[in-house]
């Protein structure tokens, strides 16, 4: 009884261990090369163009654009900086909500799969930079 005891802890011991090596490692997160950027965010150069892959048809774009938020190029710059609205934050970017809605792991936008690490950043940076409308 004794030996038996002992070889099934052992087992799952060694089963524990097994699974608990094997444990996934986060991998680092991808990080921009900043000197790529200019030194001034452009909103119509450099913002726009990321904005872009979130005015697909039938997302934030038309008569009736999700979420009430038109980023089409006409409508994109007035819609973001709409007093009220939090989705721009130029005292603290990162807690806008334009920005959390681009690093959201539960509804991540665009849907059709995360934007570049260089264009997060450019975003950013535009934000801290006062969301000019240059």
């Amino acid at each position: 009884m004794r030996l038996r005891l002992l070889i099934n802890g052992l087992l799952l011991g060694l089963i524990f261990s097994f699974f608990l090596g094997c444990k996934k490692k986060d991998s680092p997160a991808p990080v921009c090369d900043t000197s790529t950027l200019p030194d001034t965010i452009s909103f119509s150069k450099n913002v726009l163009p990321v904005l872009a892959q979130c005015s697909l048809p039938a997302c934030h774009s038309g008569s009736s654009p999700k979420g009430n938020l038109n980023l089409e190029p006409s409508n994109a710059y007035s819609q973001l900086t709409k007093k009220g609205s939090g989705y721009v934050n130029t005292t603290n970017p990162e807690s806008s909500v334009l920005y959390s809605a681009l690093i959201s792991t539960s509804k991540p936008m665009p849907p059709t799969g995360p934007i570049s690490p260089c264009s997060l950043e450019t975003i950013r940076r535009w934000m801290d930079e006062g969301a000019k409308n240059n």
